[in-house]
């Protein structure tokens, strides 16, 4: 492993632990075994370290699959949605509790400028396949703002098992983690595919 790689991962879990203000050069130094000034050189400074460390986590949040794509089954959307929404489930459940799930928490509670640039090169990407997803999945019936809409309650339910994840295990069980991801994605993706047909009436007819 390089130096570079050494600083990124110890910066993580420094964030993680103390948040971009509290967390020090010296300590993440310090963990990764490295010189102070080797921040300097790789990542210009401590800005730019964090937001590198945000990418840096994002790319690390799953289990290396890819993310489907309608491009792979084009003719299947529906089949395809699933696949998506699977992905992103064991995305997020497998990420819980472990360094880049308490850094991206702490990023969620706390926005800093990086999160613009995670927002734009990382995250947006994923969410726009989201988007070609469920219009084709609903044949192309949901208008930019409903579509949107959709994306966002999509996300949002899966979200809730991750960061809700400390109440939902204080509930009356069965609470849900990782092993259960197949069953939660299932779980959201009949409710969506169901909301296609009715989204886009108005809830008052």
């Amino acid at each position: 492993m390089s130096t570079k790689e050494d600083i990124l991962n110890a910066a993580m879990a420094v964030f993680a632990e103390h948040g971009f203000h509290a967390g020090t050069v010296r300590d993440i130094c310090d963990q990764a075994g490295a010189n102070v000034a080797a921040v300097n050189y790789h990542f210009h400074d401590k800005t730019s370290l964090y937001a590198e460390v945000l990418q840096h986590a994002y790319r690390n949040a799953g289990i290396g699959e890819p993310m489907p794509l309608l491009a792979d089954e084009p003719d299947h959307p529906a089949k395809q949605l699933g696949a998506w929404i699977a992905w992103y489930v064991r995305r997020l459940l497998h990420s819980g509790g472990t360094d880049v799930g308490r850094l991206m928490a702490r990023e969620m509670a706390e926005p800093t400028e990086a999160l613009d640039y995670l927002a734009k090169g990382a995250v947006q990407p994923v969410f726009m396949e989201l988007g070609r997803l469920v219009d084709a999945a609903c044949g192309g019936s949901l208008d930019e703002r409903a579509l949107k809409l959709q994306c966002v309650a999509i996300v949002g339910q899966c979200l809730v098992f991750h960061t809700g994840r400390a109440m939902l295990e204080r509930l009356d069980p069965p609470h849900f983690g990782y092993e259960d991801a197949d069953e939660i994605a299932s779980h959201i993706t009949k409710w969506a595919l169901r909301s296609f047909d009715t989204s886009n009436v108005d809830a008052e007819t």
